[in-house]
Order: C-alpha cells, then sequence, then structure tokens
C-alpha cells in the first residue's frame, strides 16, 4: 500500500483522534475500543445505530427463526385465526426485541466518554476530511489523523420486469411483515434465502425457495447442502434449483422461471399465487456515495476491488490514514468477522510496532433445519489450496453418537478435513443441532493449527454431540497409525506441491463415505 498521500487532516475544523464512519458491528467496536483507551473519537452515523446485524440482519433473523419455530411447536391449527394471530404477534415481537436492542446500543454510545456520536452521511473530501450532512440540513467538517470506513453492504436487487416494487422484499423490508405472506417466493438460495425460506413455512405460508446455481448453500459441502434442501422439503418448501427469475405477471401473481444449465435452456415452470418476492441475492458493500471527488474513492487513492475497498493486513486503504474493515472490506462478510476486524485494528492503533497474527478463516454458520456451520473453505476449494494428495478427510454420523441415539437423531454430520500425516486441521464442516455451538471448538484449532492428534486426546463430556469431532479426529489416528510409513512418504511427496487444477480426493474412514 503505498504511504506518500497526503492525510486527512489539515485546516481549521472539529478535530478527533479517530472518525468512524458506520456504526455497525465494526464501527462500534473501533469506536468503543478507542474510546475507552482515552481517545478522542467522532462516530459518524446516517442510519440505525447498530448497523444491518442489530436492524436487519442476524438479530430480527435469529429471533424470527426461534419464534417461528415455537409457533411451530405450539400445536394450534395452522391456517387458523389463533394462528394468524400468534403468527402475527411473532413478527411484532421481532420488531420489539430488535428496537429494544438498538435503544440499549445507542444509549451506550451516549453514555461513553471521549466518543461523539454525529448523525449525518459522511463523506471523504478530495481536500481532506470528513464532510456531514446532517439531519438539520447542515453540515459538519470532521478533521482526523485517522479514518475508518466501516459502512456496511446493501441488499443486491434485480429488475424483474412487471413485478410491482409494493410486492418485492429485501432483508430491509421483509422484518417490517405485520402478517405472513400467504407466498413468499425467495431469490437466492444462500444462507439469507435458506433462513428466510424456513422461518416463513415455520410460520405458515407457502414458500417457493429458487436458486440459480445446482444446489443451495453453494459456499458449503454439497452433503450438508442436501441435508438441508431434504429438510426445506419436508417444511413444504418448493425448493427450485437451477432456475433463475426472469419475470413476473401480476395476473395471477405469476413468478416467470428460465433454467440456467446449459442442457436445459429456456423456460421453466412458472410459481403461480406469488404475494410477495424476497431477494435474497448476496449484497455489496456500501461504499458508492463516500466521497464526492471526481473519479470517486479510486481518485484518493483508494482501490476498490471486486469485494469492497482493497487494503493491506493491517486494514490500510492506499491514502495514508484511512482504514477499512467489515462488509466496507473485501475480507470480511460477517458480523464476527467485522468485529474481529476492528479488533485487530484497535490493537494496530494502539501499538502499531507489534506485529499483526495472520487474519486466517472466519467461521460461519446458517441457521437453517438443521445449522450448518463451517470453518475454511468446503473440499472443493479447499482442493485449490493445497494439494489434494495432502488431505486427508473424515466423517462421522450424529446418529451414530449415543447423544445422537437418545435425541433420535437421523442426520447430520461432522466432517473434518486435514493435512495427512501431521493431522492439522484445514476445514470443518458440522450439519445438526447447535451446530454453531460445535462449531466453536473446531474454530479455535483451525485457527491455531491445531492437529488431530492433539483433539483425539481431548476430553469431552458424555453424552454429548461434542463427541463427534473427538471421533473422527480418533477416525485419523486410528487410519494413520498403523500406516506411518506410508503415510510418511505421501507427506513429502505432496507437502510442498501446488495443488492441479483439478484433481480428484475421497472422504474416507470414522464412517466416512
Amino acid at each position: 500500500m503505498s504511504r506518500d498521500r497526503p492525510s486527512l487532516g489539515d485546516g481549521a475544523a472539529e478535530r478527533f483522534d479517530a472518525v468512524v464512519i458506520g456504526a455497525g458491528a465494526g464501527g462500534l467496536t473501533v469506536a468503543f475500543g478507542l474510546a475507552r483507551i482515552g481517545r478522542r473519537v467522532a462516530l459518524v452515523e446516517g442510519g440505525a445505530i447498530g448497523g444491518d446485524c442489530t436492524n436487519v440482519g442476524c438479530i430480527p433473523s435469529k429471533t424470527l427463526l426461534d419464534l417461528a419455530a415455537r409457533l411451530r411447536a405450539s400445536g394450534l391449527a395452522p391456517g387458523g385465526e389463533a394462528w394468524a394471530a400468534a403468527a402475527a404477534d411473532a413478527l411484532a415481537e421481532v420488531r420489539r426485541r430488535r428496537d429494544a436492542l438498538r435503544a440499549h446500543e445507542t444509549a451506550q454510545l451516549e453514555r461513553e466518554p471521549g466518543l461523539t456520536l454525529v448523525r449525518g452521511r459522511a463523506r471523504l473530501t478530495a481536500a481532506g476530511g470528513v464532510e456531514v450532512a446532517t439531519a438539520d440540513g447542515g453540515t459538519r467538517v470532521l478533521r482526523s489523523p485517522r479514518v475508518v470506513l466501516a459502512t456496511g453492504a446493501r441488499p443486491l436487487r434485480i429488475d424483474l420486469p412487471g413485478l410491482p416494487p409494493e410486492r418485492v422484499w429485501t432483508n430491509h423490508e421483509v422484518f417490517e411483515a405485520t402478517a405472513p405472506p400467504a407466498h413468499l417466493a425467495v431469490l437466492g438460495g444462500g444462507p439469507i434465502g435458506v433462513e428466510m425460506a424456513t422461518a416463513f413455512a415455520r410460520l405458515g405460508s407457502r414458500v417457493t425457495l429458487v436458486e440459480a446455481l445446482p444446489r443451495l448453500l453453494s459456499g458449503s459441502e454439497p452433503e450438508a447442502a442436501a441435508v438441508v434442501e431434504a429438510a426445506l422439503r419436508r417444511l413444504g418448501v418448493d425448493v427450485r434449483v437451477g432456475v433463475r427469475a426472469v419475470g413476473f405477471e401480476a395476473d395471477g401473481g405469476r413468478l416467470l422461471l428460465a433454467h440456467t444449465e446449459p442442457d436445459r435452456l429456456g423456460d421453466a415452470d412458472p410459481v403461480a399465487g406469488v404475494e410477495r418476492v424476497l431477494m435474497a441475492l448476496g449484497r455489496r458493500p456500501a461504499i458508492d456515495d463516500l466521497t464526492d471527488a471526481p473519479g470517486g474513492l479510486e481518485a484518493l487513492g483508494i482501490r476498490v476491488g471486486r469485494q469492497g475497498i482493497v487494503t493491506d493486513a493491517a486494514h490500510r486503504t492506499g491514502r495514508r490514514g484511512v482504514y477499512a474493515i467489515g462488509d466496507a472490506g473485501e475480507r470480511a462478510k460477517f458480523t464476527h468477522a467485522a468485529n474481529a476486524q476492528g479488533r485487530r485494528l484497535v490493537r494496530h492503533l494502539t501499538a502499531p510496532w507489534l506485529p499483526l497474527t495472520r487474519e486466517g478463516d472466519y467461521p460461519a454458520v446458517t441457521f437453517a433445519e438443521p445449522e450448518v456451520a463451517l470453518i475454511g473453505p468446503p473440499l472443493a476449494a479447499l482442493r485449490r489450496r493445497v494439494h489434494p494428495g495432502s488431505i486427508v478427510s473424515h466423517r462421522v454420523e450424529l446418529a451414530d453418537l449415543d447423544r445422537g441415539l437418545t435425541s433420535g437423531l437421523r442426520e447430520g454430520f461432522v466432517l473434518l478435513h486435514a493435512r495427512r500425516l501431521s493431522g492439522r486441521l484445514l476445514s470443518a464442516t458440522v450439519v445438526g443441532p447447535h451446530a454453531g455451538e460445535l462449531v466453536q471448538l473446531l474454530t479455535w484449532a483451525q485457527r491455531r493449527r491445531v492437529s488431530l492428534w492433539q483433539l483425539s486426546r481431548h476430553v469431552v463430556a458424555y453424552p454429548t454431540l461434542s463427541e463427534g469431532i473427538k471421533r473422527a479426529a480418533d477416525a485419523f489416528v486410528f487410519a494413520t497409525l498403523p500406516a506411518l510409513p506410508r503415510e510418511f512418504a505421501a507427506y513429502l511427496r505432496t507437502r510442498w506441491r501446488r495443488p492441479p487444477a483439478d484433481a480428484p480426493t475421497t472422504v474416507s474412514g470414522g464412517g466416512a463415505r
């Protein structure tokens, strides 16, 4: 990164030790962290405090999933008046809890010494500084040697011919619903689409889930996606993969579809009776209006890539004194990742002479039924990082565990990918109840480069689903020990070889297939 550009910090204006733009997970972490070590911080936010996670993401979506599951298990007859009233109350409760958290976070900000909350839309000016257009029509100019861009992301939308705007939802509108729609079409089979399809199916809506790729959850293991798809179908969700939406006919609420697979190009069966269309097609960094400079951020020396602002390992952009974290940057696309980057940045700004540890992979959880949790890339992507001959994989079915027996589990698994011989954990997937909790041990192990030799010696309480992790590690040990000479030779052949473009690898051992 270039360090010879002028900083944003000369001239008369309100002066701070740091200016943070965006009061979401990353921005709040940096603002509170710096303020609590004695820095004067301005936190600029033009929308709701808490960012996407608090207002239109993690908090309302997981609340809705939980309340919808309780409604489904309540014994009420779906479709009746009592059911409709309970569903409406669940949606209202989502907003009540969300608003309570937002009020709590806002009150925390207002009480924090050294932290100034500035309401308005911020821009980096070509002349240097941060200009804020305030809600009352005024303008404030903030100057600081450190500016942190933590502006989050916006949902992607597509234009569907014939689709009335009032029928379109994104995650910004869906939680304002006062009643579940009779028929919801969800475009996008990623985590958001799967979670919202699950929630509204539980609330009693007819749900059609449309995914252009050949399967759901394309960033996960195919086996995990298959379990989730089967569970959605059991909930009554009409899952359409390999098709995309191409239009809408308001008369009859017909969502028009077309096949995307090369051997089936052409129109697909339409979906009739659609009341609302939820676009869960992904997100893009909210950085388009961050400057009034001709040429945009690039003119200020801030390079923008396909996934967001380009930064170095210390989250520095190409302009001196300007940093980017969270969804605004290229790497972190989760709330916990934005928080982790914020903490890294606070440490770096406080003690820049200390070396930064490797950022590493971040865990991800899809709160489907069952949950899907992973750390590190799925096998297909892992094979592009590591030579396939250097990877061994072990899978344990949760139904084979004693806790799986007591819980009556019929599906779910733990799948570990490790470096052969050394056993260093490369990536892992857990599918099943509370998978988001189970993956925490694996996240620690993967990020700390822990070996399956060590995990096999880990003691877990009995009977728990965590035993699946230990059993998968044991499977590695039992497969490796009897074949040490062969494993050592294979390790030497592949350890330092670059992975080929495409080479098969198989899952073996520990109940694997």
